[in-house]
């Protein structure tokens, strides 16, 4: 298979990240604490994150957007770590989206909690669109798979993220390749 050059405009100045860590701290504490997610205000979340409401607003529509930027600093992460690879692979692809996915176990969870799934989810329809598009993948309905693999990605992640005890890379490697399908295959395969 041919290597991946994905394309991420994503990028964020130092005090933005600084600031982006505040409120993952202050949201990763309030799920922690089992507090209802309806019940944070804008303004005492700030006063917790030790960051201004002004500074908030100026990144954020709400709070549900501090996952919502999780996601893509993630999903770029893992873009970075496809374009890197030699050759693309089912396997490789494979090991490079369950590392992801076992360092992040806590998103899938604040997702459901902000109630913000379906934001992620279009992002992770996103990169997927784009890895296929790369790949030159043959699928006459392109924007259906994207969206079917990333809803699959998103609940095998969810569901990752529930299991006690964790399993293994080698375990949810397994896992992965078994229940999500290789789409790479329908790129040798033409109508």
């Amino acid at each position: 298979m041919s290597k991946l050059s994905i394309n991420s405009d994503l990028h964020i100045d130092h005090r933005t990240h600084q600031t982006h860590v505040k409120l993952m701290t202050a949201l990763l504490a309030a799920f922690t604490a089992h507090q209802p997610a309806q019940a944070l205000t804008v303004s005492q979340f700030c006063r917790e994150a030790r960051v201004s409401r002004a500074t908030f607003y100026r990144h954020h529509q709400d709070i549900g957007d501090i996952v919502t930027v999780a996601y893509l600093i993630t999903l770029r992460e893992l873009s970075d770590q496809l374009s890197a690879l030699p050759t693309v692979t089912y396997g490789n692809l494979t090991n490079a989206i369950v590392h992801t996915m076992v360092a992040h176990p806590q998103l899938p969870q604040l997702a459901a909690w902000l109630h913000v799934e379906p934001r992620v989810i279009s992002l992770e329809s996103g990169l997927v669109q784009r890895v296929l598009a790369d790949l030159e993948v043959n699928d006459q309905q392109p924007q259906f798979t994207a969206t079917y693999l990333g809803n699959c990605l998103h609940q095998f992640n969810w569901q990752l993220s529930q299991m006690r005890p964790q399993l293994t890379l080698i375990e949810t490697a397994r896992l992965f390749n078994r229940l999500i399908p290789n789409v790479l295959q329908s790129a040798r395969i033409t109508p």
